[in-house]
This record gives structure tokens, C-alpha cells and sequence, in this order.
């Protein structure tokens, strides 16, 4: 009896705690790219001139993304404005952020058939102070 509770023990438990480090490591990309999208419109609205605003959204994902345990190159961030001028009052700057999480122990003969990385996005849509200074 006890050699097969043994065997039904780590034969059950193994796959839960391999399940749940998946599921926490992929709730924590899209944690990231929710917060990677959201800091980085924040970023690119208070930036001076459209030049300084991609740099800067940039390095604002860049800080979120290391935050959550993932290095700059597993995570991107595009801006898009939603005007014809960037940074315009009223305007709006849209953000768009992807992070890669790779599942762990994915090992190489059953990657064709099983998935090695998931990609997770996340949009963010932020306005443009209507009181901000042109010029």
C-alpha cells in the first residue's frame, strides 16, 4: 500500500507543480505586457518632441519588463499615434506590447508538437493632455 500511494503521489504531484510554475510564469507575462503597454503610453505622452517618445516608451517597458522577471529582449513595445500629428493636444498615443514567455522543461523532441514559447499582447490607448504646451 505504501509503495503505490508513493508511486500515485509523484505521479500526480510532479505534473501540478509543473502546472502551476506555468501558469504563474505565463500570469506573469501578462501581467508585463499589460503593465509594459500601459507605462509606456504614460511615457510617450509627457515626452517633449515625437523623437524623445518611442525612447522613452522604450525605457519605461523596458524597467516593467525586468520588474516581472523578463529580459529586453523577450518583450517589444510599437507606438502608433491616433491622429495625423503626434503629441498633439487632444490627440492620443497608442501602445502596443508583446512579451514571449518560454514554458520551462519544454525539452527539444516534442517542441514541433508542443508549444516551447507563447506570445502575449497587450494595447493601451492614452491621451494627450488637452492643456499641454505646444511649441
Amino acid at each position: 500500500m505504501t509503495v503505490e500511494a508513493a508511486f500515485l503521489v509523484v505521479l500526480l504531484v510532479v505534473p501540478l507543480f509543473y502546472l502551476v510554475g506555468t501558469l504563474g510564469r505565463l500570469q506573469a507575462g501578462a501581467y508585463a505586457a499589460s503593465a509594459a503597454a500601459r507605462e509606456a503610453g504614460r511615457a510617450a505622452v509627457t515626452a517633449e518632441a515625437p523623437e524623445q517618445a518611442a525612447e522613452r516608451a522604450r525605457a519605461a517597458a523596458g524597467l516593467v519588463l525586468q520588474s516581472h522577471g523578463f529580459d529586453d529582449g523577450e518583450g517589444t513595445v510599437t507606438l502608433a499615434c491616433g491622429g495625423e500629428e503626434c503629441l498633439v493636444p487632444g490627440s492620443t498615443v497608442v501602445a502596443d506590447a508583446a512579451v514571449v514567455v518560454v514554458l520551462p522543461l519544454v525539452p527539444d523532441f516534442v517542441r514541433g508538437a508542443v508549444p516551447a514559447q507563447i506570445t502575449l499582447t497587450a494595447r493601451h490607448t492614452e491621451p494627450v493632455d488637452e492643456f499641454r504646451e505646444t511649441g
